[in-house]
């Protein structure tokens, strides 16, 4: 293979350049040399034998004036003296009879043989042979000839002195030719080979080495530009692309991978000046709620808001990056637990002020975990890591901010397992169904009951909707879960209906649901599919859930009352809301929270609370259930209330559905 050095060598411009000349040159260069040698040759042959013609003509013309018999030796003398010219090699006249006359002292050269030649060096004697016709005045009747042979040997010299003339000269015009090619094309190559390094040095990722060159061809000063002008906007491409690839799009601020780099950055100089830092991971309280109602143009403004009040709190030491969809990282620089703490109220305080994002007025809280270089960890991934764990500990305990201690990991642990364990264990059904009858004051009979959930972990046992609920709402599993308990087991309670065609099942909806647009769809094509009675169906919401976006809320549960579904609001009790309020929203039962009822007297504080709930619900024609009856007393008291159904341990416990049937049989064979 060719070297590459060589080979560029080899297929340059100026090597191309040069063969063609040469080649062009070896074809004309001949031509031109034959043409300028015979055209020479021609014109000066022609110019000797037309001399000579005129020589001979003028001596037979002399000759002409003698008579050959009377005036011999005159002759003679006319022939010595052409002889004597040097021009003349050979010269004799030959009359009619054949005989010759000629200077025999002083001829060099006779020729065996006269023959007479048609063009210069004919034969290779260095002599011209030619003869003319002669009248002697005494033989005007008979012609003789002059014969004459010119010395060819001057004009044979010439030609070839001239032939080597021309042969240098064109050798040396071609070579002039060449070094002038040479010297064009190294003068254009000079700052064609400038480009080309410096373009190489653009391509190896040097983008600050200058193409512009000052050049006098225009062609080349054209390209230089194009190509400088090429460079700058290569170079504010790799800035942008740079920019983007490590700053979020939406907030322009650091993404993960910057804020990995800049803690990779912290965590070394922080070891080498022992000095500390904190890291705060910030989490937007229910942004999903804003992005799932309001779209996502305003989730979007919402963060663009955030992000640059967020960054009014900060110095410029110090880092805040966007790493996902409503969560934030800090890095504060020489800062530990107590300051970073200082520095998240800050924050916080900045965020919560009420603002407008696209004509909506909103008002947004925030959880922060803190975690500190080197106590809390001594490299970027346990540092972020047990910051999370100090943010989910602060949400889960309803505070703004949490700094991280070790105890925080046993339960992040735990919730981490459960997070990755929960789809698998949706598919398996190890979620277990479980059924609290609801009965019916008026009549004393079952009139339904209430649909619970418990998860039968294979490694940490049972768990309570309490702690699983949380987080399959935090993982978006939360819908998949409530249709997946609906598909499987809805259908049991038809053959319970054909014998009570009054009896329902009431079933949780989280407030995560609440808000999914594809909710009542997927439960109306499951009640199609499992041919269940739409109004045999409650879904219970709780309070505290459609006070979060009466509007919204309002529209939902109309759209599912319209269907034919009920609506039970749970919890009663527990919000901010009032019946009269909730008389917007299409509801048949409320029910009244265990914390009012379970140790509900006639003198306590709760009977006129609840007294006054089933009053007011009865004037709204809304129906009213006790949650947490646990003694007979608490039961009188409801009923002398008009409670219209109660449910809680006093009848029973939470039974799956096999015990529950039963339970049925001896509760209606009772007496």
């Amino acid at each position: 293979m060719v070297n590459t050095p060589i080979r560029n060598r080899v297929f340059s411009i100026t090597s191309f350049m040069i063969l063609s000349i040469i080649l062009i040159h070896m074809a004309v260069i001949p031509f031109l040399y034959q043409r300028i040698t015979e055209g020479y040759k021609t014109s000066s042959s022609e110019q000797f034998i037309s001399h000579n013609t005129e020589v001979s003509g003028l001596l037979a013309d002399v000759l002409s004036t003698k008579s050959l018999s009377e005036n011999r030796n005159d002759i003679n003398d006319i022939l010595n003296t052409a002889v004597l010219g040097g021009n003349i090699q050979f010269i004799e006249i030959q009359d009619h009879l054949g005989n010759t006359l000629s200077p025999a002292d002083d001829i060099t050269y006779s020729p065996e043989t006269f023959l007479e030649d048609t063009t210069v060096n004919q034969n290779g004697d260095d002599i011209y042979y030619m003869q003319v016709p002669v009248r002697f005045k005494d033989l005007q009747e008979n012609v003789s000839m002059l014969r004459i042979g010119f010395d060819e040997s001057a004009i044979i010299s010439d030609y070839t002195d001239i032939k080597e003339k021309v042969f240098y000269t064109l050798s040396i015009y071609l070579a002039v030719i060449l070094i002038f090619i040479i010297t064009i094309t190294r003068y254009i190559h000079k700052p064609l080979y400038l480009l080309r390094d410096r373009s190489r040095e653009v391509s190896n990722g040097n983008l600050d080495v200058p193409l512009g060159i000052s050049s006098k061809l225009s062609e080349i000063q054209y390209l230089a530009d194009d190509l400088e002008m090429m460079r700058s906007t290569l170079v504010d491409l790799a800035e942008r692309m740079q920019h983007k690839a490590t700053h979020d799009d939406l907030t322009n601020l650091p993404n993960r991978y910057l804020f990995n780099d800049r803690l990779e950055q912290s965590i070394a100089f922080a070891s080498r000046t022992k000095n500390p830092f904190s890291v705060l991971l910030l989490d937007l309280d229910r942004f999903k709620e804003i992005n799932d109602t309001l779209g996502h143009s305003v989730g979007d403004e919402v963060l663009r808001i955030i992000s640059n009040r967020m960054h009014k709190g900060l110095r410029e030491t110090d880092t805040i990056a966007r790493i996902g969809g409503d969560e934030f990282c800090f890095i504060l620089i020489g800062v530990g637990h107590s300051a970073a703490e200082v520095i998240a109220h800050k924050i916080l305080e900045l965020i919560e002020p009420e603002f407008e994002a696209e004509q909506h007025k909103l008002k947004v809280s925030a959880s922060i975990g803190i975690s500190a270089y080197p106590d809390d960890g001594e490299n970027a991934e346990l540092l972020i890591r047990r910051a999370d764990v100090a943010m989910y500990h602060a949400k889960k305990n309803n505070l703004p901010l949490s700094s991280y201690y070790p105890d925080m990991d046993s339960d992040h642990y735990e919730n981490l397992l459960l997070a990755n364990d929960l789809k698998n264990s949706i598919i398996e059904g190890q979620f277990q169904p479980l059924y609290q009858p609801i009965i019916n004051l008026l009549t004393g009979q079952v009139c339904g009951c209430e649909l619970l959930l418990r998860w039968q972990h294979p490694t940490l046992g049972l768990i309570h909707p309490t702690k699983f609920i949380p987080i399959a709402e935090r993982e978006n599993l939360i819908g998949e879960l409530t249709l997946s308990t609906i598909s499987k087991h809805l259908h049991k309670f038809s053959e319970l209906i054909k014998i009570n065609e009054n009896f329902h099942v009431s079933i949780n909806v989280s407030p995560v649901n609440l808000i999914d647009k594809t909710l009542l769809n997927s439960i109306s094509d499951i009640l199609e599919t499992r041919r269940f009675p739409r109004g045999n169906l409650y879904i219970e919401v709780t309070e505290n859930s459609i006070m979060k976006n009466p509007a919204r809320s309002a529209e939902i549960l109309d759209e599912f009352y319209k269907t034919g579904i009920m609506v039970s609001i749970d919890d009663f009790g527990t919000g901010y809301s009032s019946l009269a309020y909730l008389q917007k929203f299409p509801i048949c039962e409320l029910k009244i929270d265990k914390s009012f009822v379970s140790d509900l007297t006639a003198t306590s504080n709760n009977y006129p609370i609840v007294s006054a709930t089933i009053t007011m619900a009865h004037d709204l024609g809304i129906s009213v259930v006790a949650e947490g009856v646990e003694d007979q007393e608490v039961l009188e008291l409801l009923e002398a209330m008009g409670c219209d159904r109660v449910q809680g341990h006093l009848y029973t416990k939470p039974l799956d559905f096999e015990e529950m049937k039963d339970w049925l049989i001896n509760y209606n064979n009772r007496d």
